[in-house]
């Protein structure tokens, strides 16, 4: 594979993709993914812009020795799958998808993708699930603090910080408003404006 021979990250070539909102190329991409870890991320990038069940076929309901990346991204599209089901199938996905993020953050809690899905994990479920927007503003400032080179491989850095802009919003955040501005005034990749102009 052509990103492999010049060395670069897997993930950030699928994050780029991701960011232009190409399915063509993440499909391709999926096609090619050289590991289970690189695989799970396409599906996950995948599902995000086309909300194709197919992308979610089949995925493992565990882990045979997993890294806390792989781990982490199980948990995301179990949580996918978690939006279109009956009530015990959504206690049972539930347990499953939290199940394995804490595994994910017993691992490696401060690997910056981990990092990225436990705070979206945070935005997303109902406090009485565990939900808690000021504790994902807390591990969205520390992602963007972190974020450098080999370490920030499947996470974009403007992904962490448009991120976090969303979880000040949510908490009604003064800061939210002043980074929003920051965040618009740059040219900015489809998705990310997209989601800055009209947020879930």
């Amino acid at each position: 594979m052509i990103a492999l021979l010049l060395g670069l990250c897997f993930g950030n070539v699928a994050n780029g993709a991701y960011a232009e909102q190409d399915v063509t190329a993440l499909r391709a991409l999926f096609a090619q993914a050289p590991t289970r870890e690189d695989s799970l991320l396409l599906r996950y990038r995948l599902f995000a812009l086309t909300r194709e069940h197919a992308v979610l076929a089949e995925i493992p309901t565990s882990l045979d020795t997993a890294t806390a990346r792989e781990l982490a991204l199980l948990s995301a599209l179990w949580g996918y799958r978690i939006r279109d089901v009956g009530p015990i199938q959504f206690y049972v996905y539930g347990r499953r998808t939290m199940t394995l993020l804490q595994q994910a953050l017993e691992q490696d809690a401060d690997d910056p993708l981990v990092t990225l899905i436990d705070a979206q994990s945070l935005l997303f479920r109902p406090g009485i699930a565990g939900g808690d927007r000021a504790r994902a503003v807390e591990r969205l400032r520390a992602l963007t603090g972190r974020i450098d080179g080999h370490r920030s491989c499947g996470v974009d850095p403007l992904e962490a910080e448009v991120w976090l802009w969303y979880a000040l919003h949510k908490t009604e955040s003064p800061e939210a408003d002043t980074l929003r501005t920051r965040l618009l005034a740059d040219q900015l990749p489809p998705l990310y404006r997209e989601f800055l102009e009209d947020p879930p």
